[in-house]
């Protein structure tokens, strides 16, 4: 499959950026689908037949066919979800994403999930310094809350001031902010930041709220979560469901939803959201199994495959001691056949990537993680261990407890049966990832390339709200350098220095064997045949459902 490097994303990027003045945000917004996309999404015969769907592309196979005007009366889309979300204001719960893209926004937005057309949300224009330090977004006097209230600059003001408190990532390298009047916002940044407009500006997850309601309420309660996105949450059953109504008049037409009424359905197992699926209750699911895959070709339903993001298996080294000696890392490293991982739990759908990191500015992987078990071994047993000694164990969520099975026994069977695995829900596994109270967990922690220091934000830097790279209890001084490297990122004043110390820091983590490798995940996103406009993040993989329509 084809990706775009690093580099091009980010020059593509500061590109965007610099363009003084935006009328409208741009893109034209044209079709990218063919009819022989759409025919050969319907006539497959197993997973391997279908392509990756593109950015701005329906993924439903109507790329073609023309939505309906407003909203359609009557009309409901149901979405399945295996995850409650208790709270969801903005900054609450990383996980919230599936309902941040309905009932938040942003001043802007990558429009039907496509990253070259960013257009504008709330900001009916910008502009951006001449040294990139000062953005000015101008607000429409016209955007709402779902409440009715009007959007003000002091809103984002009242928002930011909490986000910060809770994701401080996107703030990394914002000096300061400030409401210059009802409609104008200026950011000043401490150094140009080539990947800025992919972040805070335009992530949903990071949307406005109404400042009213959160002083009224504060920052965890959900009668603060009065978003300015095409639904509003009506009504929300703890552990069941959340049903959302589309706005009516929404004041960006652009972003106007046509489905009246969606059911985000939470249920836990994914069979029985299979069997929703296949009599009609539910209308969509996503799935990284590819025997869920299968199932519905089999049932003569749309499947599309959307590039999600790799997840390394990292290593505790701060709560487990034998994870402390990079010997014991890298011999673990040696031991994992990734592709023979790929072939049998997911029919080789899921690529094994020659880095943590995606593209091909990424540094590759060194001979540390060449498959030679018998390597790993000698390593251990040349360091004084036992293979006995060797004990850890692999936290799964439900979606992968199959990979995580069949890697365990590849370590069984050369003798290292101390290492184990254990599967939980997903909300259970996610406060274990944010306490870093686990021994080994596969975990992405933000990576893309749009914001290549999102990972090392969450993961690394002290204070992250993910923590899984765990060098600073396996090397100080090396953590120490990548302390060092993060921050010259952070503050690179052009593009070549930025790149030079990405580069830098991800070779660092990676050659410390901080974690074991991975898999490339390819979800699937499943639809019943009377779905269409069905537009899909890569790499986020979520749904901008206000695109969604059923047909006649």
């Amino acid at each position: 499959m084809e990706k775009r490097t690093m580099k091009k994303v980010l020059a593509a990027a500061l590109a965007t950026a610099m363009v003084a003045t935006m009328a409208g945000c741009g893109g034209s917004g044209s079709s990218k689908g063919s009819d022989a996309s759409a025919d050969t999404s319907k006539k497959v015969t197993s997973v391997s037949d279908i392509a990756i769907n593109e950015p701005g592309v329906d993924a439903t196979g109507y790329e073609d066919e023309t939505a309906p005007e407003g909203v359609q009366a009557g009309t409901e889309f149901h979405y399945w979800s295996n995850y409650d979300i208790p709270i969801y204001c903005p900054w609450m719960d990383n996980r919230a994403a599936v309902l941040s893209y309905q009932i938040y926004s942003n001043l802007l937005v990558k429009y039907k999930g496509d990253r070259n057309d960013i257009r504008g949300d709330l900001a009916e224009s910008y502009e951006v310094s001449d040294d990139g330090l000062v953005w000015t977004f101008k607000l429409r006097e016209d955007a709402k809350f779902s409440d009715g209230c009007a959007v003000e600059a002091e809103d984002f003001i009242a928002t930011w001031d909490v986000m910060q408190q809770y994701q401080p990532r996107p703030f990394s390298s914002v000096a300061s902010y400030e409401a210059v009047d009802a409609h104008t916002l200026k950011v000043t940044l401490s150094a140009p930041n080539p990947t800025f407009i992919y972040e805070l500006p335009s992530q949903r997850i990071y949307g406005v709220v109404c400042k009213d309601e959160l002083e009224k309420y504060g920052p965890e309660d959900n009668r603060s979560a009065v978003g300015t996105g095409p639904f509003y949450v009506e009504e929300y059953k703890t552990g069941e469901s959340f049903k959302l109504k589309a706005v009516e008049d929404y004041w960006n037409e652009d972003m106007q939803a046509h489905i009246e009424t969606v059911y985000i359905d939470i249920i836990a197992d994914e069979n029985t959201a299979l069997m929703g699926l296949m009599d009609g209750s539910i209308n969509c699911m996503n799935t990284v199994d590819i025997e869920i895959m299968n199932n519905v070709i089999d049932n003569d339903l749309t499947l599309a495959l959307i590039e999600d993001r790799e997840n390394p298996f990292w290593l505790n080294a701060a709560k487990v001691e034998v994870l402390k000696d990079p010997i014991v890392r890298e011999a673990l490293c040696h031991m994992v056949n990734w592709d023979d991982l790929s072939a049998l739990v997911y029919d080789g759908l899921y690529p094994h990537p020659n880095s943590y990191f995606t593209g091909e500015e990424a540094p590759e992987y060194s001979s540390k993680y060449d498959y030679d078990p018998d390597l790993g071994v000698k390593m251990l047993e040349d360091a004084g261990y036992k293979l006995s000694d060797i004990k850890f164990e692999i936290l799964a969520d439900p979606d992968f407890t199959n990979l995580e099975v069949a890697m365990v026994q590849q370590f069984n069977d050369l003798g290292l049966t101390g290492i184990t695995t254990v599967t939980y829900d997903g909300a259970t596994c996610y406060g274990m990832l944010k306490s870093g109270t686990y021994d080994s967990f596969p975990c992405h922690n933000g990576y893309d390339p749009e914001s290549p220091l999102t990972p090392f934000t969450m993961g690394l830097i002290e204070g992250g709200t993910q923590p899984c790279m765990f060098l600073k209890a396996a090397d100080p001084d090396k953590y120490a350098e990548a302390e060092a490297l993060y921050n010259a990122a952070a503050t690179s004043g052009d593009l070549e220095t930025f790149n030079d110390n990405m580069n830098k820091l991800e070779n660092l983590v990676q050659e410390e064997c901080l974690a074991l490798g991975g898999l490339q995940v390819i979800r699937g996103y499943a639809f019943t045949s009377d779905v269409r406009g069905a537009y899909i993040s890569p790499v986020s993989s979520e749904i901008q459902m206000s695109f969604l329509y059923m047909a006649e």
